[in-house]
């Protein structure tokens, strides 16, 4: 069996004696290959993953910021990993020049370092420090050989399961079976198998297409496909998996069981591609699923389903499904997450208040935790409310790369993360990010959008328009594409396109933020009377629904009325609207950055002004 990873150092092993030195990483040796340039000049440990030719540290493929000083440090540890590095030759080769305040240099730029990896000197798992004498790097050291921005991982696609039963009703079944085992074969490991999200492989429902066709575009090396077939109590379900390269197919199986059977059943598949693909699997405790009553599973699979209309009604509707199960099955994690991300999002259509959508999914969310803390779905469950409507930042992104590490395939929270990150300013985090979840879900509407964010917070808006004029290119009545378009033209001061882009936007759905931008994008160009309308009718006491008061700061922006767009932010603080996350980076509040109650806001939200 070939490995993915060919491990070169261990600890006391002798170093690594084919990383690259400081001054040779950039050329490389004569002759040699790209692949073997990539091979060493990228190291990985733990989750880890270091680019000593670009400079880059990431974490589950993400990129973290590190100054020069302390990634120099890892580099050298990295070269000389096992071995003792002393303070003196840190010093002769980091601050030759450098005779008062050295140590308290080194020490500021390790401790740094420690901090980036989770590290401590009173624990070390990555960096020991030899007192008076320097530091070694005791952590098992590997590089890869191949290359690839997940980490040179085995991608498999799992199709929609296709329902042969003929029943409409059924459809929730097979569609929610296919996002399981999206979700169980994306933990069995985690740092070699990646699987494509449900969004991407649902484009292939019903399809002609060949399935070299759908792995080329997919850019997977395997493909799972099956069939359900339910009646009454009992299940059929048929999978096979497919190398796409010699279109061989490595095993299928089929399985006759009741329905109180199908999360074994789920295991089972998962346990049958993992040893087709010969990868070590998690260990049996781990591995076993929780045996729920079929009935609460159901409507768990119903709630899952819902939930992916993301509207109102299909939200609402997928409370009412996850609360079927838990009243059936009190112990179903995922139920609780479910539920959770529900409340978040409610808030978002204006169904639910800011403090009640905050405190419904911080409650659900824990509980999710406290059932089962193993699983990603609850930790992002949780991120979110700590960044909506908690504003714990530092919390939020603890919660976030934790969901992360338990599954690398999640792919709800790679964008969520990002946009985390782009609220906080780390516009080439968030784009490392939104690339993992593009790469994940390469069809994905959402996804590809969310990939113009980074430039429209950083005020790139030529790269932003031509990220959304792709996907509007495919899809002319993308609502979420068509509001952001025209939010970058009024930065541009482009409103007459702006306009235009929000009027057919608002024909398609009258959402609060549509309506919001278009009365920005009114009062901007000069048509208050118009902007007017918009916000009478927003601030309509019978408008029976909640307006985040963002919402309405925007508008009186456009309108030049500076202080009472404060006092409307002031509101929104007041509220915890879900809406403020953006104050810090969104250039619509460009115009307040110098005044004081903005910089105010900016301090009780727990940034520095």
């Amino acid at each position: 069996m070939k490995t993915t990873y060919e491990q070169m150092s261990r600890l006391n092993s002798g170093g690594l004696a084919t990383l690259p030195s400081e001054t040779g990483s950039k050329g490389g040796k004569v002759g040699a290959t790209s692949e073997a340039k990539y091979a060493e000049s990228i190291v990985r440990f733990g989750s880890f993953e270091v680019d000593l030719e670009s400079r880059e540290l990431r974490k589950h493929g993400m990129l973290v910021r590190l100054e020069e000083k302390p990634f120099r440090i890892l580099q050298l540890l990295l070269e000389q990993a096992g071995r003792v590095v002393t303070r003196r030759a840190l010093r002769e080769r980091l601050w030759p020049d450098t005779h008062v305040g050295y140590d308290q240099n080194l020490n500021t730029a390790v401790n740094k370092l420690r901090e980036l990896l989770g590290d401590s000197a009173q624990s070390s798992r990555f960096i020991e420090t030899l007192p008076r004498l320097g530091y070694r790097f005791i952590a098992p050291v590997m590089v890869p050989t191949g290359s690839s921005s997940l980490g040179a991982k085995k991608m498999i696609a799992v199709l929609p399961f296709e329902n042969l039963g003929g029943n409409s009703e059924q459809e929730y079944f097979s569609d929610g079976l296919t996002e399981e085992m999206i979700s169980h074969l994306g933990q069995i490991d985690p740092r070699r198998i990646g699987v494509i999200a449900r969004t991407s492989a649902i484009q292939y429902k019903n399809t002609r297409k060949s399935i070299a066709e759908i792995a080329s575009e997919l850019k997977v090396g395997y493909v799972l496909e099956g069939s359900v077939r339910c009646e009454g109590d009992s299940t059929r379900i048929t999978v096979q998996l497919i190398e796409a390269l010699g279109q061989s197919h490595l095993w299928s199986a089929s399985y006759n069981r009741d329905l109180r059977d199908i999360l074994s059943v789920q295991a089972d598949v998962a346990r049958q591609v993992g040893r087709a693909l010969t990868l070590e699997l998690l260990p049996e405790a781990t591995a076993k699923s929780p045996e729920f009553d079929p009935t609460a599973h159901e409507s768990y699979l119903r709630g899952r389903f819902y939930f992916g209309q993301t509207t109102e009604e299909g939200l609402k509707k997928a409370i009412a499904s996850f609360e079927t199960a838990l009243s059936i099955e009190p112990n179903c994690a995922r139920s609780y997450s479910g539920i959770a991300d529900c409340c978040g999002l409610l808030s978002w259509f204006g169904a639910l208040a800011p403090n009640v959508a905050g405190q419904k999914a911080k409650a659900s969310a824990n509980r999710a935790i406290e059932i089962d803390a193993s699983l990603s779905e609850c930790h992002a469950s949780l991120a979110l409310v700590r960044f909506w409507y908690e504003w714990n930042w530092e919390k939020a992104e603890q919660e976030f790369l934790r969901a992360i590490e338990l599954n690398p395939s999640y792919i709800s929270a790679y964008q969520w993360y990002a946009a985390f990150l782009n609220t906080q300013g780390r516009f080439d985090e968030a784009q490392a990010a939104q690339k993992c979840a593009r790469e994940l879900d390469p069809f994905s509407l959402i996804s590809n959008m969310n990939a113009a964010f980074p430039f429209f917070f950083s005020r790139q808006y030529d790269r932003a328009i031509k990220q959304l004029g792709a996907i509007l290119e495919q899809e002319p009545r993308f609502v979420p594409a068509l509001l952001q378009l025209g939010r970058v033209y009024v930065q541009m001061k482009l409103y007459a396109e702006a306009i235009d882009a929000f009027k057919l936007a608002l024909q398609l759905s009258r959402q609060q933020d549509v309506l919001s931008a278009l009365a920005h994008a009114y009062a901007s160009a000069g048509r208050a009377e118009e902007a007017r309308i918009i916000l009478s009718e927003m601030t309509n006491d019978k408008i029976g629904c909640y307006v985040a008061s963002p919402l309405i700061a925007r508008i009186y922006l456009g309108l030049d009325e500076f202080e009472t767009a404060l006092d409307w932010l002031q509101k929104g603080l007041e509220e915890r609207s879900h809406a403020m996350v953006f104050l810090k980076e969104d250039p619509v509040y460009d115009p307040l950055r110098t005044h004081p109650r903005f910089s105010e806001l900016l301090k009780l939200m727990g940034w520095a002004s």
